[in-house]
């Protein structure tokens, strides 16, 4: 698999499609990011959907996940005490790096622990200590 993508969308991309692209000479600083994004679940078609572990504030976390060439990257806010959460920001951008779509609306989704924004969130409070977590 070949991926004509720049910066940080070219190293998600890569990352998220099972690293099939180190063959091809991607470089040491991809290698690098690979433990900055943890594996929370699976898209319908078998991409992978990540954590960026770097991204991290507070209760505040992002995912990445493979759409058509490019990625998308969803926000989210975390109430670990009441076990709620809520989606900020849905981003989707082209192979190129180029943003093609943004969705600021926000709002409470459902949580679901086995889901990728469940598991994601899971982390985040681990991290932060939130009882019963």
């Amino acid at each position: 698999m070949c991926f004509k993508i720049g910066g940080m969308v070219g190293a998600i991309a890569i990352l998220l499609s099972n690293g099939s692209a180190f063959a091809e000479g991607v470089g040491t600083a991809i290698a690098q990011d690979a433990q900055r994004y943890i594996t929370v679940g699976h898209d319908k078609l078998g991409n992978s959907v990540a954590l960026d572990t770097k991204t991290i504030q507070g209760t505040t976390y992002k995912l990445y996940g493979m759409y058509g060439d490019g990625i998308f990257e969803t926000t989210f806010d975390a109430s670990c005490s009441e076990s709620r959460l809520f989606r900020n920001h849905i981003a989707i951008y082209s192979s190129e790096g180029q943003l093609l779509q943004e969705d600021k609306e926000k709002g409470e989704i459902p949580f679901v622990a086995n889901s990728s924004p469940g598991k994601g969130m899971k982390i985040v409070c681990q991290k932060i200590g939130a009882l019963g977590w």
